[in-house]
């Protein structure tokens, strides 16, 4: 069943790739098109905008480096994978995006207060709604590609186009508010943006920070676990359930009791039981270790 497990690992490992260099050309797009597009048509929201199109060819990049780190088999200095690497991958991502942020709030502020205003060109709202559904698009395969990979960087990645989305539908209105006569609403719109990206960036770096010290997985996985163990009539009791979430696998300790006349063949047998029940439960599944208290 491990086997059929990691035959699985290995096709999704294949998908999300392919997701990702999609998204990430997607984005070099997006970045350029609407950068050029702010720029010509002195609209400062979706100047702002573009960065987050260049966050996302961050991501995408540190991703593509990350899956191929996490890929790497166990050996002698990391028994457990090198699975933490798409954690390092989310927490500096949303570092990058913090940073890029401080310059974008600045900017905003000094457009708000300084005031004058040009009315942007119809061509800005054009290319905020073209890069509304792309975004969409795009976030749509990631967060699908995400949950059957099991993968937090991708996850991650997936939010940032989604909030690439979110930007370029708040262009459209401050866009189409300034052409009605409401010019400070460009300006606006960009001091929205920074703060959408400082909360964005902190829940990432949140959960990239709590993957690097061993999270442990849903409690419906836990409860699904016990429930395989009630149904193995060997195990007299289940002293305890440790999990842990080490990229996009999960690994297991298991401590349990058998009754005391079972001979070495008998718990060899139930071990290899429990990992094939589990097996049939648990997807992206590392490890199971049994330990017998």
């Amino acid at each position: 069943m491990l086997d059929k497990a990691n035959t699985k690992n290995a096709r999704c490992a294949r998908c999300v790739s392919t997701v990702s260099w999609i998204g990430l050309w997607d984005s070099v797009f997006l970045a350029a098109f609407k950068g050029i597009v702010g720029i010509a048509t002195r609209s400062h929201s979706l100047t702002a905008s573009a960065l987050y199109s260049v966050h996302d060819i961050v991501s995408g990049a540190a991703i593509l480096i990350g899956l191929d780190i996490s890929a790497k088999p166990a050996d002698r200095d990391h028994p457990y994978g090198h699975g933490n690497a798409e954690y390092i991958v989310c927490a500096f991502t949303s570092i990058l995006i913090l940073a890029a942020t401080v310059f974008l709030i600045a900017d905003s502020v000094k457009l708000l207060v300084k005031g004058g205003h040009a009315t942007p060109h119809w061509a800005a709202l054009a290319a905020a709604v073209f890069s509304v559904f792309a975004n969409e698009i795009i976030y749509r395969f990631n967060i699908c590609s995400a949950k059957h990979a099991n993968s937090p960087a991708l996850h991650a990645h997936a939010k940032h186009h989604r909030a690439d989305a979110i930007s370029s539908f708040a262009v459209v209105i401050a866009v189409a508010g300034a052409m009605l006569g409401y010019g400070y609403l460009d300006a606006l719109v960009a001091v929205f943006e920074a703060g959408h990206l400082i909360v964005l960036s902190a829940e990432i770096l949140y959960h990239g920070g709590s993957g690097l010290i061993d999270r442990a997985i849903e409690e419906g996985d836990v409860a699904v676990l016990r429930q395989v163990l009630s149904h193995i009539p060997d195990i007299t009791d289940v002293a305890d359930i440790k999990t842990r979430q080490i990229g996009r696998n999960v690994w297991i300790d298991l401590y349990i009791s058998l009754p005391g006349d079972r001979t070495v063949a008998d718990v060899d047998q139930v071990s290899r039981r429990i990992r094939r029940r589990i097996a049939e439960r648990i997807t992206h599944l590392g490890n199971v270790n049994v330990i017998y208290v």
